[in-house]
């Protein structure tokens, strides 16, 4: 059984505790006993060692506490800030985060960032409550993380929107992949109280180009989503397919 990493530290914590506590009285007993041998040597040893032992591991005992107690509340604290509570998928922050790392470390590919809307949301809402739209998001967001492209990521950026960050070898390889991601969603139901919703999601996604930011790549996207919703709706589209609005070409990460 594989003991969790904050439980080591918390117990070779103890262990140096202890065995401080203990070097700290032996030591200068053993100086004293070599200026003033006439007291019972035995005596001296056994009492400067069984007297930290068991003094230091009371001691230990509140500190590992506090420290494990401490790490706990960092690892819960880094997840409150970086994970969407209700999705358990990164949130918008993390994606910013995990999406600029993305671009630095690619190599031999396009990053491409998509928006994933889902369509209609309101509607399920309204007609079905709030708790089946959780179920919804819940839904679709399992649907993408388990879609994901290899070495990429998929987080929840707020309401109904999901981000989406990979690397492709060219354009007709993100177009396939994107399609294919709507495709799982409009095929996956989800079902609640009893009752089977279908939902479809539309894409729009863009390339990355050398030394941007991940906001101008979103933003990018987001201009595709808004002609995909306007196209229809429960489809992928690329921002380099509106030659109005067409960014500078994609570069090599």
């Amino acid at each position: 059984m594989q003991v969790p990493a904050d439980l080591r530290r918390a117990i070779l914590t103890g262990v140096i505790i202890t065995v401080g506590s203990v070097l700290a009285s032996f030591v200068p007993v053993y100086i004293w006993l070599q200026l003033d041998p006439v007291i019972d040597v035995t005596s001296i040893y056994i009492s400067c060692i069984v007297l930290p032992a068991i003094i230091a591991p009371s001691c230990s005992y509140f500190i590992l506490r506090a420290q494990m107690k401490a790490e706990r509340l960092a690892h819960e604290n880094h997840r409150l800030a970086n994970v969407d509570e209700l999705t358990d998928l990164p949130n918008r922050r993390a994606f910013f985060t995990a999406a600029s790392a993305l671009q630095a470390q690619a190599g031999g590919g396009f990053v491409y960032c998509a928006i994933a809307d889902i369509d209609n949301f309101k509607l399920v809402n309204d007609e079905f409550g709030h708790e089946a739209g959780d179920a919804v998001l819940k839904s679709v967001g399992r649907v993408l993380s388990a879609w994901a492209p290899p070495g990429g990521l998929v987080a929840r950026l707020g309401g109904e929107e999901f981000a989406i960050a990979g690397v492709f070898a060219d354009e007709a390889e993100a177009r396939a992949s994107f399609a294919a991601a709507v495709r799982a969603v409009g095929e996956t139901d989800c079902v609640h109280g009893g009752v089977r919703l279908s939902v479809t999601v539309s894409l729009g996604f863009s390339a990355g180009t050398a030394g941007e930011t991940v906001s101008a790549l979103l933003s990018r996207a987001d201009h595709a989503l808004y002609r995909a919703k306007h196209s229809g709706k429960n489809r992928a589209q690329s921002f380099a397919d509106d030659p109005r609005r067409r960014g500078p070409q994609p570069m090599r990460a």
